[in-house]
């Protein structure tokens, strides 16, 4: 009876451990142990196919239809990704595992929403840009705080997530011989507690100024 007890035992500690083992396959990794931190790091220090290749499904780019309506890509990037993702692009600055480690532990557990947008005249080619006269650009476009008349939702079943911050960064051109630099669009992070997004669909939607709605899917499970 003793020797049935424990074999039944086990069969149920082997059930459990394959279930944490499956649930842990699918989801995305947090919180990240240094070795995890390590491997992030030195994927992001290669910088080669492997790393685009990883990064490719956390990014999604907009058609040329949807160019027009000033989004150009998405990205989204957990815990994991992210270190990859900065690690690529400090590598050439001499940045070091221990600083992603540093940031990562400031940074904590965070997904984070990338969103580049452009605007209408940076689709066009330079020259008509300088032929261009400032008053035909909307006022409401022309300032660095544009990305304000956009909306960002990331949703999951439906329900609207709420981010924790929301920020963004101005993009400006190159200036060129005889023209100053003008602002081309703005990246924009939306930065949410890893607690808030489950690991399972999610649907990114911008709304334009001109009330067009662009959709992207990504399955978080499918990531790292």
């Amino acid at each position: 009876m003793d020797h049935r007890l424990a074999n039944s035992l086990g069969t149920l500690r082997l059930v459990f451990v394959t279930c944490l083992t499956v649930q842990a396959l699918e989801a995305y990794q947090y919180p990240l142990m240094p070795d995890a931190v390590h491997e992030a790091y030195v994927l992001g220090r290669r910088n080669d196919r492997a790393t685009a290749d990883f990064l490719a499904p956390y990014i999604s780019p907009c058609s040329g239809a949807e160019v027009t309506c000033f989004v150009t890509q998405v990205k989204v990037l957990t815990p994991f990704a992210k270190v990859v993702d900065l690690t690529r692009r400090n590598g050439s600055s001499g940045y070091t595992e221990q600083q992603a480690l540093k940031d990562y532990q400031q940074r904590g557990d965070t997904l984070s929403v990338q969103i580049k947008l452009v605007l209408p005249a940076a689709n066009r080619p330079r020259e008509s840009n300088r032929a261009q006269n400032p008053s035909e650009m909307s006022s409401a476009l022309r300032p660095e705080n544009f990305w304000r008349n956009f909306r960002f939702d990331l949703k999951q079943r439906g329900r609207v997530v709420a981010p924790r911050s929301i920020h963004s960064n101005p993009i400006y051109s190159m200036p060129a011989k005889g023209t100053k630099s003008v602002l081309d669009g703005a990246n924009v992070m939306l930065v949410y507690s890893v607690k808030d997004v489950a690991s399972e669909g999610a649907t990114i939607e911008v709304r334009t100024p001109d009330l067009k709605t662009i959709t992207f899917i990504f399955d978080l499970k499918k990531l790292r």
